[in-house]
C-alpha cells in the first residue's frame, strides 16, 4: 500500500508542496450540476488502518485526480489510472490525523468519450483513543530493567506523546516520547528500585493508556475488552471508526467489504470465518446499499429481484447470517437497516431489503434490528435531519451513502443500543 506520509505535527494534508487547485473545486456539489451524477461517485474507505483510500466509480479505470479540501482550498493528492478496472482508486491517499477527524475530498476525471465528471465525499476517521498499544510486563524483579513497548497501530507516526511512570512512593517522571513520521514503535526502559506497583500513564493528546507493573508483589490479572465486529458493505465505512470512539469499553474490529452485497457475495463463508477468528461478543452489520442482483435458492433456481421468491431467499440468507453471528444467542447482533436512496428505483429495492431484515430477525435470541431507515428517511429520501436542535446535512452527493456527519450519528445511536440506552432506532420493549 502506498501511504503518502507528511509531517503530522502540523495541520497539513499529504503532498504539502502541491499548489491549491481552482478555488471552486471545494464548493458544494449538487445533483444536476455539470459533471455530477449518481453513477460517477466518490467512495471513501477507512478499512485500511491509518489511511483513507479513495475510489472514483465507473471511470473504466481511466485517469482521475484526487484532492483534499481544507479551509475551502483543494490540495492535490495525486493522479492515477487503473486500465481495465471499473473504477479508479488512490489507496493510502492521506493518513488519519488525531486532530482532524472529518475529511473532505474531491475527484475529477475525463472519461474516454470526453465527458468531464467530478465527485465529492467525506470520511470520518478515528480519534487517538485507541491508536496506540502499551505493552509492559505485568511483573518484574526489583532492580532489573523492564522494557515498555509503545506501538502506533496506525503506523504513520509523526506525533509527540508522553509516558508517565509513577513509583509506589509517588515519584513521577514524564519523559516525552516523539514518534517521527512512519515510525511505528518505541521501546522505553526503566529500572524499578522500589517494591510495590508502578503506574504507567501513556498520554496521546487528551487520551490516556494506563497499565500497572508489579515489583515484588502479586500482579493484577489483565481484563481484556470484549470484541465488537463492525462489518458490512460501504454503508459501514465511517460508522466503524466512530463506533471505536464511542465504545471505549469494547475492542472494535472493522471488517468492511465495499460492494459485497448479500445478493452477490459469499456472506455465509465470510460470517463463519469472522466468528471463528474473532469470537465477537457483539456484531454490528450494515449492508444493502446496492442490492438487487439475481439470487439462487438452495434448489438451484435463480430468482430475479424482487419477486416473492427473491424476497424469500434474501430473507433466508439474512437470517442465516444473523444466526451465525449470534452463536445461538450467546452473542448480540445489531443489524442496521439502510437509509433510502435518492433514486426511486434503488430506494424501492432498499425498502424491500429493509423489510426482509426485520422479518429475518423475528424470534432470534440476541438479534436486534436498528431502524436507520426510519431515522434518516422516515418519509423518503432527505438530505438533512434534525439533530441536536439543528438541521444537519447527512448525505453524500451520490444520493446513496451517508456523509461523515450521518455516519457519526448512525454510530452514536448504535453505541447507545449496545449500551442499553434509549435510542429512536431501537426499543428493547418494541
Amino acid at each position: 500500500m502506498r501511504v503518502a506520509l507528511c509531517t503530522l505535527l502540523v495541520l497539513a494534508v499529504c503532498a504539502p508542496s502541491a499548489r491549491a487547485a481552482a478555488p471552486d473545486l471545494c464548493g458544494p456539489l449538487r445533483s444536476g450540476d455539470p459533471g455530477v451524477d449518481a453513477v460517477h461517485y466518490l467512495l471513501t474507505e477507512t478499512n485500511h488502518t491509518g489511511v483513507v483510500d479513495l475510489y472514483l466509480q465507473a471511470t473504466g479505470g481511466g485517469p482521475a485526480t484526487f484532492y483534499e479540501c481544507l479551509n475551502g482550498r483543494a490540495f492535490k493528492l495525486g493522479t492515477t489510472a487503473q486500465p481495465g478496472q471499473p473504477m479508479t482508486g488512490l489507496t493510502g491517499a492521506v493518513p488519519w490525523l488525531c486532530g482532524r477527524l472529518t475529511r473532505n475530498f474531491r475527484a475529477t476525471a475525463t472519461l474516454s468519450d470526453g465527458t468531464s465528471v467530478r465527485a465529492a465525499a467525506t470520511a470520518r476517521t478515528p480519534n487517538c483513543a485507541r491508536r496506540f498499544l502499551l505493552t509492559a510486563p505485568r511483573a518484574v524483579k526489583r532492580g532489573t530493567t523492564a522494557t515498555i513497548l509503545l506501538t502506533d497501530t496506525w503506523g504513520t507516526g509523526g506525533i509527540r506523546t508522553r509516558l508517565c511512570i509513577t513509583s509506589p512512593e509517588g515519584d513521577r517522571r514524564c519523559p516525552g516520547v516523539p514518534f517521527a513520521a512512519a515510525v511505528g514503535k518505541q521501546a522505553i526502559r526503566f529500572r524499578p528500585t522500589e517494591r510495590g506497583r508502578y503506574k504507567l500513564d501513556f498520554q496521546v493528546r487528551e487520551f490516556h493508556l494506563r497499565r500497572g507493573v508489579a515489583v515484588g508483589v502479586r500482579a493484577a490479572p489483565p481484563k481484556p475488552r470484549p470484541v465488537v465486529l463492525a462489518t458490512g458493505d460501504s454503508t459501514m465505512n465511517g460508522v466503524a471508526s466512530a463506533l471505536a470512539d464511542d465504545l471505549g469499553a469494547f475492542d472494535v474490529k472493522p471488517q468492511i467489504f465495499p460492494g459485497a452485497e448479500i445478493s452477490i457475495a459469499d456472506w455465509p463463508t465470510i460470517s463463519r470465518d469472522q466468528v471463528a477468528g474473532l469470537r465477537p461478543a457483539v456484531t454490528v452489520v450494515s449492508i444493502g446499499a446496492t442490492e438487487g442482483f439475481p439470487l439462487r435458492s438452495p434448489d438451484q433456481v435463480v430468482h430475479e429481484c424482487c419477486s416473492p421468491e427473491w424476497m424469500a431467499e434474501y430473507t433466508r440468507r439474512v437470517r442465516a447470517m444473523m444466526q451465525t453471528y449470534s452463536r445461538g444467542g450467546r452473542a448480540r447482533v445489531y443489524w442496521e437497516t439502510v437509509a433510502l436512496s435518492r433514486d426511486p428505483a434503488r430506494a424501492a429495492v432498499v425498502k424491500l431489503c429493509n423489510q426482509a431484515m426485520v422479518a429475518a430477525a423475528t424470534g432470534l435470541k440476541g438479534v436486534h434490528v436498528l431502524r436507520m431507515d426510519l431515522l434518516f428517511t422516515p418519509h423518503g429520501y432527505q438530505e438533512t435531519i434534525r439533530d441536536g436542535g439543528r438541521d444537519v446535512p447527512i448525505r453524500e452527493h451520490d444520493g446513496i451513502h451517508l456523509n461523515a456527519s450521518g455516519t457519526a450519528i448512525q454510530a452514536r445511536e448504535t453505541a447507545k443500543a449496545i449500551r442499553g440506552e434509549a435510542t429512536p432506532v431501537y426499543s428493547p420493549s418494541g
